[in-house]
């Protein structure tokens, strides 16, 4: 079963939907999305846009170069197959703080947008993000007809979130692991890591040209951990290490500042590299940040 949300007109819904995707993949098989395509096999020019590193630099319009000095490559558009690599992080810390139910909420995303892939006649792999030595452990095969939404929930039933997460050993890792198989690589997590993590582990994503969305996960409680009494003592759910602070008013205004500065951080540098970024918080209905925050954002049309 894939839960209540799913019934058949929410699921009629997502057939009318495919995921977005601008860069260059040769797809094995016709798919849905029109995709910037490999020399040769383009049929009608698209668009232009500004050349990034990981870019084939054949594409480059060397006219626009020599007029207005700057790099943008030609896009065309043809319907293809698109491989979507669905990450899922299940570290400890996406099951807290509990009342936030951050991790039910994220199998509920990864379960639609595995839904609008197939329904799209795209591949979809489901890896969840853990630290491990064997990549191939902890996911999915590549799906591509619709009815294996329900092998993928069924997956998702037998996870069950542990540890902390390398997140860049665990990028280096997967990406020797699918051997060149690009596309979109749809991130979904809490992302409380350093920033000079996640910038890392995305920066090698970016550098294999693949094409990157990310969804942040948060709730009410982690934005605001004090509005609801004043506990003295904090846990590590990850390390267990626990810590003793003084919810003052000032400590309070540190903690929300610092909050949202570390959202801020995430979305800019995703701005600045062509990454589509989402914060999800789990108070907002969920049919709601599907069917109409995704759309608006151009993560899916």
């Amino acid at each position: 079963m894939l839960g209540n949300i799913f019934d058949a007109k929410f699921l009629k819904k997502l057939d009318s939907l495919c995921i977005e995707c601008k860069k260059t993949y040769g797809g094995v098989r016709k798919g849905n999305y029109e995709a910037a395509n490999k020399k040769g096999t383009s049929i009608e020019f698209a668009d232009y846009q500004e050349y990034m590193p990981g870019d084939d630099f054949r594409y480059i319009d060397w006219n626009i170069y020599g007029r207005l000095d700057k790099l943008l490559i030609k896009t065309f558009k043809e319907e293809e197959e698109l491989s979507v690599h669905v990450l899922f992080d299940v570290s400890r810390s996406m099951l807290y703080p509990e009342e936030d139910k951050k991790f039910d909420y994220a199998k509920d995303l990864v379960i639609a947008l595995s839904y609008i892939a197939l329904s799209s006649k795209n591949s979809v792999r489901l890896a969840t993000m853990v630290n491990t030595d064997k990549i191939s452990k902890d996911r999915t095969p590549f799906f591509q007809q619709k009815e294996n939404i329900f092998v993928i929930a069924d997956f998702l039933k037998k996870v069950i979130p542990r540890g902390e997460l390398d997140f860049v050993d665990y990028i280096s890792k997967y990406i020797y692991d699918v051997k060149g198989r690009r596309g979109t690589v749809v991130v979904i997590s809490d992302f409380m890591m350093k920033p000079e993590v996640y910038t890392r582990a995305l920066n090698y994503l970016r550098f294999k040209n693949f094409d990157i969305k990310v969804i942040q996960i948060l709730g009410e409680t982690e934005l605001d951990p004090f509005g609801k009494g004043n506990k003295n003592q904090v846990i590590d759910v990850e390390t267990n290490k626990k810590m003793n602070i003084n919810f003052s008013e000032a400590n309070r205004k540190k903690y929300k500042a610092a909050m949202e500065d570390h959202i801020q951080q995430l979305k800019r540098f995703c701005s600045i590299n062509r990454i589509i970024y989402s914060l999800a918080k789990t108070n907002i209905k969920f049919e709601d940040f599907i069917l109409r925050e995704l759309p608006r954002i151009g993560f899916i049309r």
